[in-house]
């Protein structure tokens, strides 16, 4: 197990601190045990928790407004209730006030194992999700853009203009000189990076599929059309659409890709660039 695990247990019986403890640390964590609802709260505001262990029945302040005054301080820390005295009410109230389970006394040590176990992978996904979000924007940062010519320092500054903008933006450049790093650079750079970034390969999709892609349509609305499908325009809402190769569309295809924009502008309701 992982000794960067840290459980605060809470009860007001020596015996059930003690074992608990004992079990927990045979599984490898860091273990701290204190008898009451004050002393909690204390070492909360002092240290980092992963997990609190707290008795329901404690003299004093009880495990109900430990629960509450806990989350109230730092709503993130799972906190599981421990009881020998269980009843419906006390679960539901545990539950709507924020308790990750309710476990009833006595338990085996394999049932709060499990459930220790259940909230670090929890944790570890988030922490994970967290990181590869925060390296996926990294990545196409502009300033992680390769160059130091005068010419690529000039296009850095104009990706630095651009992205506080919802002008529509037209990248040029031959393939393989980066446009869609560039567009994603703009779009992490914006205003709307929490938003979709949505890419369309104007040149490897066929009129009539690339149509149905941008604009999207309902069920029945031509044959093989068995279900209403929304198109990218609407996917990137308070995103970005990066049109790749459009100079490659129909004239058709491009008029009405004209009507859209000159409808919905990039500074009004939904972003394109």
């Amino acid at each position: 197990m992982r000794g960067d695990v840290h459980i605060l247990i809470v009860d007001d019986e020596a015996v059930m601190r003690d074992s608990l403890s004992a079990w927990l640390m045979e599984d490898g964590y860091e273990v701290e045990a204190v008898g009451d609802g004050a002393q909690a709260l204390q070492r909360v505001r002092e240290e980092r928790w992963d997990v609190l262990l707290v008795d329901l029945k404690m003299p004093g302040m009880d495990g109900i407004e430990v629960l509450e005054k806990v989350k109230g301080y730092n709503e993130e820390i799972p906190v599981i209730i421990m009881t020998a005295y269980a009843t419906v009410d006390s679960a539901v109230e545990a539950m709507k006030k924020g308790a990750y389970d309710y476990i009833v006394k006595p338990f085996n040590p394999e049932e709060i194992g499990l459930a220790i176990r259940k909230i670090i992978a929890y944790q570890d996904l988030v922490k994970e999700n967290l990181y590869l979000r925060q390296e996926l924007e990294r990545k196409y940062q502009f300033k992680d853009i390769i160059g130091k010519s005068h010419k690529m320092q000039e296009v850095f500054a104009l990706v630095k203009t651009v992205a506080k903008s919802n002008s529509t933006i037209l990248i040029e450049g031959e393939s393989g000189t980066g446009k869609e790093l560039v567009a994603r650079a703009i779009h992490n750079s914006s205003l709307r990076n929490e938003g979709p970034f949505v890419a369309v390969n104007c040149a490897a999709l066929p009129e009539n599929l690339l149509e149905s892609e941008l604009f999207g349509h309902e069920r029945g609305a031509f044959t093989g059309a068995v279900s209403t499908k929304k198109g990218r325009f609407e996917l990137a809402n308070k995103g970005t659409l990066f049109l790749d190769e459009i100079g490659d569309i129909s004239p058709k295809t491009q008029v009405d890709l004209l009507r859209v924009l000159e409808k919905f502008p990039a500074g009004r309701g939904d972003s394109l660039n």
